[in-house]
């Protein structure tokens, strides 16, 4: 059985994520009750699709009348980057039973990825435990299933501009994104993928340009550190 772990550093690290699923899913909520859910609906979605993007991208196909199957086809594209994020945090899990890993990628968003890598790599003492990171995602889900839940039920007397979403989410990447500042690859990495994603937003609908550039430019990095490290080793 896995033991969650509630300590002083696992709140610090949860809580700017906590205080943008907050917001982000009060708005998702609200736009939930708009497209005719009703708050356990949307609560329920939000547990077991956990995909916050996603859940905005599909909601709002749903208000343009899309078809399930292209619902579902959209979100199930944007989620594939979730496949990456849990291959890259495998290794921390080795010890780990099928049942429980399962549980744990379930709870894995971009925030969380970012938190946990970052923690599970950096000298900490004592180190970052596979306990500690399954309690930030679980702390994560049930923040963003119950602002779900709730903003679904206040949307009749809550008056949140919606577009206002975008820059709460762009505020929040933008704090997790700054813990990589001393890192000379990951800033050109991160700017290069802003550069692209605006670009391939004149041309790619649905908000898949971030995704495409996301994966663009992460595996052009990787392949030349690769590259670059058996250079090295050759010489």
């Amino acid at each position: 059985m896995v033991r969650l772990v509630i300590n002083k550093r696992v709140l610090q690290k949860v809580s700017p994520i906590a205080l943008g699923y907050l917001v982000l899913g009060l708005a998702c909520g609200m736009l939930g009750q708009k497209a005719h859910m009703n708050p356990l609906e949307t609560t329920a979605m939000s547990i077991l699709a956990y995909a916050g993007s996603s859940q905005f991208i599909g909601i709002a196909m749903m208000l343009q009348g899309a078809s399930f199957f292209s619902i579902g086809l959209t979100v199930l594209i944007v989620n594939l980057r979730c496949a990456l994020f849990s291959s890259t945090l495998a290794p921390f899990f080795s010890a780990w039973k099928r049942s429980a890993l399962a549980g744990f990628a379930h709870g894995i968003t971009d925030e969380t990825f970012a938190v946990n890598l970052q923690s599970f790599n950096k000298e900490n003492n004592p180190p970052w435990t596979t306990q500690e990171a399954i309690t930030l995602n679980i702390l994560g889900c049930l923040v963003w299933s119950i602002s779900n839940g709730v903003g679904c039920f206040a949307a009749e007397y809550l008056n949140l501009n919606i577009s206002l979403v975008s820059y709460i989410l762009t505020a929040m990447f933008l704090g997790i994104w700054s813990n990589y500042l001393v890192n000379r690859k990951m800033i050109i990495t991160g700017l290069s993928a802003g550069v692209l994603s605006i670009l391939l937003s004149m041309v790619v609908p649905y908000k898949l340009h971030i995704v495409l550039a996301s994966l663009c430019c992460s595996s052009l990095a990787t392949y030349l550190v690769i590259k670059h490290e058996r250079s090295d080793e050759d010489e």
